[in-house]
């Protein structure tokens, strides 16, 4: 939804045009407090970051309430664990970030989270080990924890939270107004592509060069098919059946 913005000005233009300048207060007002930030996925992830990196566990679980709200609810039931993985690959996140900040594992943030998620977390196996956390030395050194603090997780779980948004808000319907340019788009007609063997040749040799380098980090939620995500757009379904196949955890 990289258009939005480009909604947004025309809409603050259009109230500039019939002289509504109050109401182009509050919308600026409206816009500087947007939590969904214009529906750009970089932006929201950036704001998550934030909250991890300086140890805002109540921003943290408040923003991914209001996303939560706004998208995650809405997904079909069988994708619902997989944003629940997610949402905990955030919280190890978390503890991992305060236990690297000094003071280490024995910092009152890593306590402060322990305690106040002891109710929502004591209840999963999962979570078990990490109750012992503050009482590891080394716990990028332990076989509990290794894995957690290697940057190669810690991307992947951004990666996911990436890939997840970016899928959800494509396959989110649009109001009129912020449509009708992709709509005016489909009905054109389309110029046939002319392919010549010699051109199918070349993309494949791309596409081996590409396998044939290092992979880059994926996860569960860039397995959606193109196609299927291209039409589920067009029939402005929402998100109803163009998640399916989104399964597993990051």
């Amino acid at each position: 939804m990289a258009h939005i913005q480009f909604v947004d000005e025309l809409v603050r233009e259009y109230l500039m045009y019939r002289g509504f300048t109050s109401t182009v207060k509050a919308f600026d007002n409206d816009l500087k407090a947007d939590k969904d930030k214009g529906f750009r996925v970089d932006k929201i992830v950036e704001q998550i970051v934030h909250y991890i990196n300086v140890s805002d566990l109540n921003g943290l679980k408040e923003y991914w309430t209001h996303l939560d709200c706004l998208v995650f609810s809405k997904l079909e039931a069988h994708v619902q664990p997989a944003v629940r993985k997610l949402e905990y690959s955030l919280y190890k996140l978390y503890l991992v970030t305060a236990a690297q900040s000094t003071g280490g594992v024995r910092n009152d943030k890593v306590a402060d989270f322990l305690s106040k998620m002891l109710p929502e977390l004591q209840g999963h196996n999962e979570w078990r080990d990490w109750f012992m956390l503050p009482y590891v030395q080394k716990p990028e050194e332990s076989a509990s924890f290794s894995l957690y603090f290697t940057r190669g997780w810690q991307d992947s779980v951004l990666v996911s939270l990436h890939n997840l948004l970016a899928t959800v808000f494509q396959c989110m319907p649009q109001p009129t107004l912020a449509s009708y340019e992709s709509e005016a788009v489909l009905t054109q007609p389309q110029p046939v592509e002319k392919t010549s063997p010699i051109g199918h040749q070349s993309r494949l040799s791309q596409y081996s060069e590409r396998l044939s380098g290092p992979l880059p980090l994926v996860d569960d939620f860039c397995a959606v098919p193109a196609e299927q995500l291209d039409n589920g757009v067009r029939e402005a379904k929402g998100l109803r059946g163009l998640l399916r196949q989104m399964g597993g955890s990051p």
